[in-house]
């Protein structure tokens, strides 16, 4: 059945490319293979018929075949499909009913050729048509039947007796009506499975058509259910972060008191620690989120590639050297000094490698090196090659796929009890991703009890170094700024100022409430920057600075402003630029990089 289906596939795509494009709709192809099988099977008959010398019904099923032909002909000349249905048809009855009158009448067995009448119209025009020509067929019996029981027509007074080919007995007045009976219920029944068909098959697709309306709802429900998904993220989001943005705050001033006890300083390092595990795990999640939606979006920037790396190395050194590991990191001279990539998700993926090699690895060493291939004769594109290796408890070859799933984690009998923060699971997904985002390729080797070998290939391109640099890192600013933090939450903004005051301690900052407050202040006061928290039960930080922006007066309308928010993902931050605002720090903000924005943008206005 299958090669059946098959065969006939290869013949409709055949037909269909052979004909012109204006005659390759459905009804066009029926009609051609309906007419060319009509033709293949009346001229065999037609030679049959000279053969056994029945020459009146050779002539008439040559005249059929010339008048299929001629149907054809004009279809292919583009006249109407119905036109040339039709002549094909009453060509067809009038061949069957002329045989039948010459060779029996109603008993003829010519008349059985009647069945097939009102196919074509099954396929190349309405249900209502192929009805027609079965009322037609069965009017033409009826009324074949009426003249001969009448004595009005005898097929023997046109054919000699040689040739008349009816049955024995067919002329009595009870073989035309036994035939004429036979072919008026053959005809019925065509009419009554037509319609039965029809009223199925009308029963099916209204079945079809309500699971297809489930099928539209159920999408619609997941779409909605998504969304919220979404918005329940970016919620949840915002309300963690903005306790652990007080959180990190604190314990970040506590480890620079110098006052601090030294039996107190790693109680504090352990809630750093958690904190910033945490941090990790909320962002892990927003990240596969967003590639979940196909919304994480590179931002390539010069860097310098070897301080990046060095950098990024040794943010987990502390983590290693109380592990008591090897854990040192090999960069080729081949590595260009400057190369265009996405720095934040470059070291993402460095740091989620490394994360993964120590939170594994008990004894031995944790190994990194970095190389680059020239691609080509290009000297400006190449391939950033990142090899992470351990001496870890490795992995099982069957769990090597699927160790880049998300949320799986594979379970090891040998952990230590000391070491209770795993992550989601999400961390080699997330990485995989990030590596396949910058159409790069990532793969593993491990031998179970040995270790394993991560490695990385990226594509780069090399740049020439920026004009501008970076500010260095400072101390204390003694420079008098003039500052107003705005977030609707108190120990928000206690955080921020007390952040700011340790390093630039000459800085007067005022506070915001609420965006209403915000605004009346900005439009008074002219500050050297704002601090402005985004989500808030009046005004959101985004409307406050359109509003500045658009209704304020020199020199309060180009204030800095630089957006503390939760909400990080790219659209947010794109929003936040379209507005007007400079800059934008994800809560919990880094003391070092809050400093530095504010000397930043805040320098520009003091100097303007």
């Amino acid at each position: 059945r299958g090669m059946s289906m098959n065969v006939n596939r290869r013949v409709h795509t055949y037909i269909k490319r052979r004909l012109p494009s204006h005659l390759r709709a459905t009804q066009n192809i029926f009609f051609f293979m309906f007419s060319t099988s009509a033709l293949l099977g009346i001229i065999p008959i037609s030679i049959w018929f000279f053969w056994v010398n029945h020459t009146m019904g050779a002539w008439s099923t040559l005249l059929a075949t010339g008048l299929i032909a001629m149907s054809m002909v004009l279809w292919r000349a583009g006249f109407s499909l119905a036109w040339c249905v039709c002549l094909y048809q009453l060509t067809l009855l009038g061949v069957v009913l002329f045989n039948a009158c010459i060779t029996g009448g109603v008993t003829s067995p010519a008349l059985v050729w009647l069945a097939i009448v009102p196919l074509m119209p099954l396929f190349t025009a309405s249900r209502k048509s192929a009805i027609a020509w079965m009322g037609l067929s069965l009017l033409s019996v009826l009324t074949l039947y009426y003249l001969e029981s009448r004595g009005y027509w005898r097929s023997s007074n046109i054919m000699s007796p040689s040739q008349n080919m009816a049955m024995p007995g067919a002329s009595s007045l009870e073989g035309m009506m036994f035939g004429a009976t036979m072919f008026s219920m053959m005809l019925l029944t065509q009419m009554i499975l037509v319609q039965t068909y029809d009223t199925a098959n009308e029963h099916h697709l209204r079945r079809l058509e309500r699971t297809n309306q489930r099928l539209t709802n159920l999408s619609h429900h997941l779409v909605v259910a998504n969304a919220h998904k979404d918005s329940f993220l970016a919620m949840v989001s915002h309300e963690m972060r903005t306790p652990l943005n007080a959180v990190m705050g604190y314990l970040g001033l506590l480890a620079t008191d110098t006052h601090l006890p030294a039996q107190t300083r790693p109680y504090v390092e352990g809630a750093r620690h958690s904190a910033s595990h945490l941090v990790t795990v909320i962002n892990d999640l927003l990240d596969f989120s967003q590639i979940q939606q196909g919304k994480l979006i590179l931002t390539k920037q010069a860097i310098h590639l070897r301080d990046l790396l060095t950098n990024t190395h040794q943010t987990l050194a502390p983590k290693a050297a109380q592990s008591g590991l090897s854990y040192t990191l090999t960069l080729d001279p081949s590595l260009p000094t400057w190369a265009l990539i996405d720095p934040h998700r470059l070291a993402q993926i460095i740091l989620n490698l490394l994360g993964n090699a120590l939170k594994f690895t008990h004894h031995g060493y944790v190994r990194m090196q970095a190389s680059f291939e020239p691609t080509g004769g290009e000297e400006a594109l190449g391939t950033l090659i990142l090899c992470v290796e351990d001496s870890g408890q490795g992995i099982a070859k069957e769990h090597l796929d699927a160790i880049f799933e998300p949320f799986v984690q594979i379970k090891a009998e040998d952990q230590r009890t000391d070491n209770a923060l795993h992550g989601n699971g999400l961390g080699l997904a997330i990485t995989r991703s990030l590596v396949k985002s910058h159409a790069g390729d990532i793969q593993v080797e491990s031998t179970l009890g040995q270790g394993s070998r991560f490695t990385v290939r990226l594509p780069v391109a090399t740049t020439s170094p920026p004009l501008v640099r970076q500010h260095e890192a400072v101390s204390t600013d003694p420079t008098p700024y003039h500052l107003l933090v705005v977030d609707d939450h108190a120990t928000n903004r206690l955080v921020v100022s007390a952040t700011l005051m340790r390093s630039l301690p000459n800085t007067r900052i005022d506070q915001a409430v609420n965006g209403t407050q915000a605004l009346e202040k900005m439009r008074s006061t002219r500050y050297d920057l704002v601090l402005m928290d985004l989500i808030m039960p009046d005004i959101s930080g985004i409307d406050v600075v359109r509003h500045i922006r658009q209704e304020g007066k020199e020199p309060f309308a180009s204030v800095p402003v630089v957006a503390l928010t939760a909400n990080v993902a790219t659209d947010a931050v794109k929003e936040c630029l379209d507005a007007g605002i400079c800059a934008v720090l994800p809560k919990p903000f880094d003391r070092e990089a809050l400093v530095h924005t504010v000397l930043q943008h805040a320098r520009i206005n003091t100097s303007s």
